[in-house]
């Protein structure tokens, strides 16, 4: 159908509702209600519903609240150089208040804006290549378009009502509903002022602030909304491929999100860390199936009474494999403490998870050799959990600071990688002064006794000596027969960690899965190409 006719349709049906509209109110203003003419009876519960809705209309607009971007953040398991990457993001998204308002409904726009964003990236992570684009391959690329694309046909599902009829030409036209209400209204003023000049102008002019305005505001905010959303969208999937991780494949990642629970809906904000009441701890994420911690230390700080603590209340080792000379493999299923202290879901079945201990040979008091050191970063690259054994009477800490000075070093080298949560576990404080003292259970959080007040005074050198290296420091006493703070302290403290713990996971697999995933490409691309010749050798 031409456009000449729709508009001439338009015109057809508009007029007699603007005929009756004006006839309606020439009839009114003739007609006495109660003594007064019934144009100002009815006129005012209409104009004051009418102010209350565009009220409230302009003041949600102006919270954010009618249209609200969500409100995404960096994602849990992204590297500190990710997180300094999305930084360009939130620049580049922020900055929608400067660009002109056209610019926002031309298609070409967003195609330049995404070569833009994919650029700047592309020269952060790699600030000294000549062609940062080079090394992408095509899949990586149309991954990024893939992703991008899905989230935001589930937000723009989400948030706009009949999104999934909307047409360019609807879009282009959404900036130009204020002027078409405004050219439709003129005429209705226009006729209202024949009858009633000084009424029609006051109400004129209190119209034209309460409507006017909150519908220019619903243009600026849908177009801005869409614009800040397509930003966010291409900027996460673009760090995701400057990372490198998206050589797993658009299916493939999302996979691996949804096994270890990281995919939540676009429409939802996501945050690293929500604060609980307890301790400032965060809330814990759902528990993943596997978490791995590794048993770091020097010799004799503690670390085979504390696996054989937490092996032996629960009884159920299930294997131990010697990896190498220097790492020992123990597997056991537990019930994970849940926020409330029980160990039971919210369906009333226990939360199980297979726990896997890597215990690692210790290093001696004069601090760790090359292969030893060597021993622990290839162990902690396997964990998901880091768990440094210190003796609480033992405040000669230099070499476990050493090693987790070097530890720490060797990942911020390499930042495609993430270190692990390190949590140091003060054992043997059933040595503390009093030492003949022991009659648990002890609350070093607010000391009473002088053995609490000893637990809490060595948690309080070792948070000076090791600073924020390390996420926390747990006492606990492991000795057979007197175990204490497993159950109490560590364990749940453990559970508030399982959130960063899946996303560290998550990074493991995806780097284990690139190479392997590529052979395997490979092979299946072979096989496949080898039946097609086969079948037209046949023909």
């Amino acid at each position: 159908m031409s456009k000449w006719r729709l508009y001439l349709l338009a015109v057809l049906l508009l007029l007699p509702v603007l005929f009756l509209m004006s006839m309606g109110s020439v009839y009114l203003y003739s007609t006495k209600i109660w003594g007064v003419s019934a144009w100002l009876v009815l006129w005012w519960p209409s104009f004051l519903s009418l102010s209350a809705a565009f009220i409230l209309a302009l003041w949600w607009q102006r919270k954010n609240r009618l249209l609200p971007a969500p409100n995404w953040k960096p994602e849990l398991h992204w590297t500190q150089r990710d997180r300094e990457a999305w930084q360009l993001v939130e620049q580049r998204a922020k900055g929608v208040s400067t660009l002109d308002p056209d610019q926002l409904l031309e298609v070409q726009f967003y195609f330049d804006t995404a070569r833009d964003l994919a650029m700047d990236l592309a020269r952060f992570y790699h600030p000294k290549s000549n062609d940062p684009f080079g090394p992408l391959t095509i899949p990586e690329i149309l991954a990024v378009a893939q992703l991008a694309a899905e989230d935001l046909t589930e937000l723009v599902d989400e948030y706009v009502p009949g999104g999934h009829l909307l047409r360019i030409d609807h879009w282009r036209a959404a900036s130009r509903l204020s002027d078409w209400y405004s050219h439709a209204t003129t005429a209705y003023w226009l006729v209202s002022a024949l009858y009633s000049p000084i009424n029609t102008s006051a109400r004129y002019l209190a119209s034209k602030a309460g409507t006017s305005r909150p519908l220019e505001m619903l243009g600026e905010n849908l177009k801005a909304w869409f614009y800040t959303a397509f930003v966010h969208r291409v900027g996460h999937y673009l760090i995701e491929l400057n990372s490198g991780r998206l050589r797993v494949g658009a299916k493939r990642y999302r996979e691996l999100l949804e096994e270890h629970g990281l995919r939540a809906p676009v429409g939802d904000a996501r945050s690293s860390a929500t604060p609980s009441g307890d301790r400032g701890l965060p809330v814990p994420a759902p528990t993943p199936r596997e978490v791995t911690l590794t048993i770091l230390g020097r010799v004799k700080a503690g670390k085979s009474s504390l696996i054989n603590a937490l092996l032996g209340e629960r009884r159920a080792a299930t294997d131990v494999i010697p990896l190498t000379n220097t790492i020992t493999r123990y597997e056991l299923n537990f019930n994970t403490p849940s926020a409330d202290g029980t160990a039971e879901s919210d369906a009333g079945a226990p939360r199980q998870t297979r726990l896997v201990l890597l215990d690692t040979v210790g290093y001696s008091h004069e601090g760790a050799r090359a292969d030893q050191l060597q021993a622990t970063i290839d162990a902690v690259l396997q964990s998901d959990i880091a768990l440094f054994a210190l003796h609480a009477r033992d405040p000669g800490r230099q070499p476990d600071v050493e090693v987790i000075q070097k530890l720490t070093a060797w990942f911020r080298d390499r930042p495609q990688y993430r270190l692990p949560p390190m949590l140091g576990v003060l054992t043997h404080i059933d040595l503390l002064s009093p030492m003949m003292e022991w009659s648990p259970p002890y609350d070093y959080l607010q000391p009473r006794r002088p053995k609490e007040q000893s637990i809490h005074d060595a948690v309080a050198v070792a948070r000076e000596q090791f600073g924020s290296a390390l996420v926390d420091f747990i006492p606990i006493c492991a000795a057979e027969g007197k175990v204490h703070g497993v159950q109490e302290w560590l364990l749940p403290r453990i559970v508030t960690l399982l959130g960063e713990a899946r996303a560290v996971s998550l990074l493991r697999c995806l780097h284990a899965e690139i190479d392997e995933h590529r052979i395997r490409r490979i092979f299946e691309q072979l096989l496949a190409a080898g039946k097609q010749l086969y079948r037209l050798a046949k023909q």
